[in-house]
């Protein structure tokens, strides 16, 4: 494609264990406050977000 599509890269194996964790946390009858989890991403440019839309 022209331009190249910008993307958000993320972990996906990273994302699941992540959101995996607390889960199994919880159903072993943990109780603590809901956690905000912040994953690292990446901005890949690659043109697309450069251009006004037509």
């Amino acid at each position: 494609m022209t331009p190249a599509i910008t993307v958000v890269a993320q972990d996906p194996i990273g994302l699941g264990r992540t959101s995996a964790e607390p889960l199994f946390r919880r159903l072993a009858g943990e109780n603590g406050p809901v956690e905000l989890i912040r994953l690292p991403t990446r901005l890949t440019p690659r043109g697309s977000g450069e251009l006004p839309p037509p």
